[in-house]
């Protein structure tokens, strides 16, 4: 019909208009999204924040939050250089409990100079803003703006700073799993949630993720572990577009996806993919679904069954796929190949020396978590693991190391020891000169390592609980701020 017709013209002409702008070499679009922050990321002489949570915890299946005796939460502020907590943010008792989850940097970019932000999710249903400038030069708690109330249980957030041709969107989407939802707050504007409510999910609300990427636009892509799902949205006008349902074990296994998790989009081949969830619990195994998100339909065009992890990313250079197996103690490496050709498994990483973590040995690093991507000036990438051995309480368990340029023969990563975590999540993240992650052991604090070599800079003492890291520039850098 005539509506159909003009919604698939828009679509061609949406694509034609990014592949355009890739074809006359936009800088900007170099850089794969992972967080939303990449190009404020390369600058350096900045400052990794620290979010920990003191001695308040939250009940992860309702949402709940309380606070024990001890120490408040608080934000430190760390220089990598010195090796020293610079300034702290410290959450007072008016803010009642608090417990962080996923963080980012932005900038508004409608004034005079452009300003920075820093946009955290706390789980008991907020977002809280912070004053980047403040915080760095020592305000405390005159550097929290506000809160905005958002949906139950957040955890993930996601930064839409700018499409490239499209100028500038500036949009913080943030998760609500107990609700699966999206609420998006607009940068500068703090009074209330820009939009909120952006349905992600047919049926059941679950855990989720968001994709987007300047070769997709306007459309982003969502995950929730507990439908069979990958959603479609408009991120102009926050409505749920298309969507594909993957099959039961018993339909058939080469498309079963009990639910969807990871998510991740390669600039080589123009495709989505999309870790599985609960497969095993229906007598089926886990995998990396890839979707052509191209025509009419989103269409399945292979599921990989040899990546089982729950975690899958794109390097930042667009060469790789990276999936985290942490359950097997691997990385998976796929190859994208050219535009709509299938993707390819190109090489496994063991995490530990024979899988030696799997067994729970005593001295064994490995158990991968999350990533880091540093990119080096002869093109090659490292590729930083934040390590989960479990019981690992020494110091040991640290990070694991592997450079582009030694994939296919190097079959287990280099381990890099200097702190451990306390749980099976372990955030970490790239910036400037650096790359940081949180550790609890031998102390509290954030691990810091020397990005171009991966060798240990040092440890930083923070306050009790660290539960994230970001990265955070000294200035801002209008990076995202140009009319393109």
């Amino acid at each position: 019909d005539a509506f159909r017709n003009g919604w698939m013209m828009e679509r061609m002409m949406a694509k034609f208009f990014a592949l355009s702008l890739l074809a006359l070499g936009s800088a900007c679009a170099v850089l794969a999204v992972q967080h939303g922050d990449e190009r404020h990321a390369r600058v350096p002489g900045g400052y990794f924040f620290a979010f920990t949570n003191g001695n308040c915890t939250a009940d992860y299946a309702t949402g709940a939050t309380s606070c024990g005796d001890g120490p408040r939460p608080t934000i430190d502020i760390v220089d990598p250089r010195a090796l020293e907590v610079v300034a702290s943010v410290p959450i007072t008792e008016d803010y009642g409990p608090l417990v962080w989850s996923d963080a980012v940097y932005m900038e508004s970019c409608d004034e005079a100079a452009p300003q920075g932000y820093v946009l955290a999710n706390e789980r008991g249903g907020r977002i809280v803003i912070i004053d980047a400038a403040k915080a760095i030069a020592g305000a405390g708690t005159d550097a929290v703006i506000t809160t905005l109330p958002m949906g139950a249980r957040p955890v993930h957030g996601y930064a839409i700073p700018h499409i490239d041709g499209e100028g500038n969107i500036g949009e913080y989407w943030s998760h609500s799993d107990a609700d699966g939802h999206f609420d998006v707050v607009k940068v500068g504007q703090w009074d209330d949630l820009h939009r909120p409510e952006v349905t992600a999910h047919v049926g059941i609300p679950g855990h989720g993720k968001l994709l987007w990427d300047s070769d997709l636009w306007p459309y982003g892509y969502a995950t929730n572990t507990k439908e069979p799902f990958l959603y479609e949205i408009d991120l102009r006008n926050y409505n749920m577009t298309r969507h594909i349902q993957f099959t039961t074990h018993g339909e058939n296994p080469d498309a079963h996806c009990k639910g969807t998790h990871g998510i991740a989009y390669s600039k080589e081949n123009k495709h989505i993919f999309a870790t599985c969830s609960g497969n095993t619990t229906e007598g089926g195994e886990n995998g990396l679904v890839e979707v052509n998100p191209e025509g009419d339909e989103l269409v399945l065009v292979k599921k990989h069954p040899e990546a089982r992890g729950g975690q899958v990313y794109e390097s930042l250079d667009g060469k790789w796929i990276v999936d985290i197996d942490k359950a097997n103690d691997e990385v998976v490496f796929l190859e994208a190949n050219q535009p709509g050709e299938i993707s390819s498994i190109a090489h496994v990483v063991a995490a530990s020396k024979d899988n030696c973590a799997l067994d729970d040995q005593t001295g064994c690093s490995g158990m991968p978590d999350k990533v880091a991507f540093f990119p080096l000036e002869d093109g090659s990438m490292n590729f930083v693991f934040s390590l989960t051995s479990p019981n690992d309480q020494t110091g040991e368990d640290g990070i694991g190391i592997i450079n582009s340029k030694n994939l296919g023969t190097q079959d287990t990563l280099t381990h890099v020891p200097g702190g451990s975590g306390s749980s099976k999540y372990r955030s970490i993240y790239s910036g400037g000169d650096h790359v940081a992650t949180i550790m609890s052991y031998p102390h509290e604090g954030i691990m810091v390592l020397n990005g171009q070599d991966g060798s240990l800079a040092g440890t930083v003492k923070t306050n009790e609980a660290t539960t994230r890291v970001m990265y955070v520039p000294e200035q801002p850098t209008g990076a995202y701020c140009s009319a393109d």
